[in-house]
């Protein structure tokens, strides 16, 4: 079965803010492309009351996305006190964004936020890059022997962990990568040996057995939740695959 490495990509990303924050002290949170929190360290209450009552990602996203792949975007949220955003893989930008943040650019405030000048900023990206790079996670995956994948049907994975929730189509993912469809379809299929429909839907079924998990969420509402139009195709592709119906998966793990 083509599955993806996502798991691993985010407890790298976890230990890589967690990394950052034991050196920095600032919070910091990183977030899937589909804004759903990967991982959050340095965040109270208090802080977490600032992040949602001031729509910091909602304003970070609408930023982020009019500039280029390695932009630094800055926000202010309140007199003084910012959120710096970047995203997590300037070469992958559906990996998601890491938000830092809120820190202070003046060294008294009445919230007694974190003290960090501006001219600060740029180093702590830099710093932020730096311990991502320095990983096992990392490492192995620049190295040729443990990717097994081209370029562009690495790429093409990677836009559907980060999208398969979404209604994607064959021609997404060529216009994303900006090659012929029959070219993609070939190198593809000779890679992985699946067709991009048969990956899109390993990926889906595995993303809802963590979903099934949850005794609250009928099986219509995962099967959505996962990109399916309907729980019947839902039904059907699940038990082609595990040998099992969604139900029988539930009652099985619980």
């Amino acid at each position: 079965m083509v599955l993806s490495n996502n798991c691993l990509a985010e407890k790298h990303i976890s230990n890589t803010i967690e990394k950052f924050f034991s050196c920095t002290h600032i919070p910091i949170k990183a977030f899937k492309w589909d804004g759903t929190i990967i991982h959050s360290i340095g965040y109270d209450t208090r802080l977490n009351k600032v992040f949602d009552h001031n729509d910091i990602y909602e304003r970070i996203e609408n930023e982020i996305i009019k500039k280029d792949e390695s932009s630094i975007v800055t926000i202010d949220c309140l007199d003084k006190v910012n959120f710096t955003a970047c995203y997590i893989c300037p070469r992958t930008v559906e990996r998601g964004i890491y938000i830092l943040g809120p820190y202070s650019i003046e060294k008294t405030n009445n919230m007694e936020f974190l003290y960090k000048p501006s001219s600060c900023v740029p180093h702590l990206i830099s710093l932020l890059r730096m311990i991502g790079k320095d990983s096992l996670y990392i490492r192995q995956s620049m190295s040729s022997q443990n990717s097994p994948y081209s370029f562009h049907v690495k790429r093409a994975i990677d836009y559907i962990e980060a999208r398969y929730s979404e209604q994607i189509t064959l021609t997404d993912i060529c216009n994303y990568l900006k090659i012929n469809k029959c070219y993609f379809c070939t190198i593809f299929k000779k890679e992985t040996k699946k067709t991009f429909t048969q990956v899109l839907n390993e990926i889906r079924i595995e993303k809802s057995k963590e979903l099934l998990l949850k005794k609250n969420i009928s099986i219509l509402e995962v099967a959505l939740s996962v990109g399916f139009n309907n729980q019947n195709y839902y039904n059907m592709t699940f038990k082609k695959l595990t040998n099992k119906t969604p139900l029988e998966f539930r009652n099985q793990n619980h």
